[in-house]
């Protein structure tokens, strides 16, 4: 539970002029969102690509094996853009720089990958939450039996340290009222995923299907790309498709008719098992409430970083929403969706 936020400190007269010794790019930059590291989008002449500087406790590992990641998901025609690393003018794909304290961060560059974010979508259409659902599905499938050292690093957004992690950040929440709301789905995680967990299929999985990492198309009915693969995971499988539905559910009037159509995506790609289908609305709850304790954490650690608490208001809206639905209720809907009855 150690990783920072906190975003590495560079100019962009700094960064243009890494991003043309290490990768010879050149043209009009602009910077992106990001959580944990500082992105740049530069328009040079072969095209749009993105400069990634990493926060300082990403190791070289990780960076690789996310590069092995997206080669396996190109060859296996996952998604039809996958943003494979650029080679440095030196051989590389992961080079290193300095920022103005002497602190030696990793740096890499990845193709721009054109297309709407699904966070711009006002109402996600039953088409689209079905093709992310396979889609994630393909994803999960083409990383079977993967593995690299890299993941073998403590992370917030780990599920199986879900309660530590509200244990430690719940006081910073705003008030008791928001606390209990979180300790009602803890309840719920205690009570059906903790007695089962050790029997649960494990994978490596994205781990971080959020609307601000999934790039649709102009019909709003096609995932072309999922990106940010820093959350990756190897943790049980139906953690993948919960996520996706938790995010999935915001802002909906119909929150479970939603998430329903997801996973039915999912599962007619992956089927899930009985066990998992029971899991999946403790662990989208569980989800929501990893969000809003790290985001007050977070918060706290880069007040003026307005992006780590883009979904926060709207997750609390959902939990209050789904106090009110029975755990019998959402499992029935998930066994239908699964066209389990």
């Amino acid at each position: 539970m150690s990783d920072s936020c906190l975003l590495p400190e560079f100019d962009t007269v700094a960064v243009a002029d890494y991003a043309r010794q290490l990768f010879a790019l050149e043209g009009p930059m602009q910077q992106l969102h990001g959580e944990r590291d500082l992105n740049f989008l530069v328009d040079d002449a072969r095209g749009k690509f993105v400069f990634k500087i990493a926060n300082l406790q990403e190791s070289p590992e990780m960076l690789d094996c996310q590069h092995q990641v997206f080669q396996r998901l190109a060859d296996a025609q996952v998604f039809p853009e996958v943003a494979t690393a650029l080679v440095s003018v030196n051989g590389h794909c992961i080079e290193t720089l300095h920022d103005a304290h002497g602190n030696e961060h990793c740096c890499r560059v990845v193709p721009f990958i054109e297309g709407r974010l699904w966070a711009d979508l006002t109402g996600s259409k039953p088409q689209l939450l079905a093709d992310l659902g396979k889609r994630l599905a393909l994803l999960d499938q083409a990383l079977a039996g993967f593995s690299h050292p890299g993941l073998e690093r403590p992370l917030l957004w780990n599920m199986e340290s879900a309660l530590p992690v509200l244990e430690a950040y719940k006081p910073l929440l705003a008030n008791a009222v928001e606390r209990a709301l979180v300790e009602h789905f803890e309840t719920g995680f205690r009570e059906h995923v903790l007695p089962v967990q050790d029997g649960l299929r494990r994978a490596v999985i994205h781990n971080d299907a959020n609307r601000q990492n999934v790039i649709i198309d102009d019909s709003a009915e096609r995932v072309i790309s999922i990106i940010d693969f820093g959350d990756m995971l190897n943790i049980w499988l139906v953690v993948e498709p919960a996520i996706a539905a938790a995010y999935a559910m915001l802002d909906e009037a119909e929150p479970m008719r939603v998430a329903q159509a997801l996973v039915r995506g999912y599962h007619q790609t992956l089927p899930l098992t009985e066990t998992e289908i029971s899991l999946l609305f403790d662990l989208l709850c569980m989800r929501l409430c990893m969000s809003v304790c790290i985001c007050a954490h977070q918060r706290r650690l880069e007040p003026g970083n307005e992006y780590l608490s883009i979904d926060e208001q709207q997750s609390w809206d959902l939990l209050d929403k789904l106090q009110n639905i029975s755990y019998s209720d959402a499992h029935q809907a998930f066994r239908v969706a699964c066209q389990r009855e």
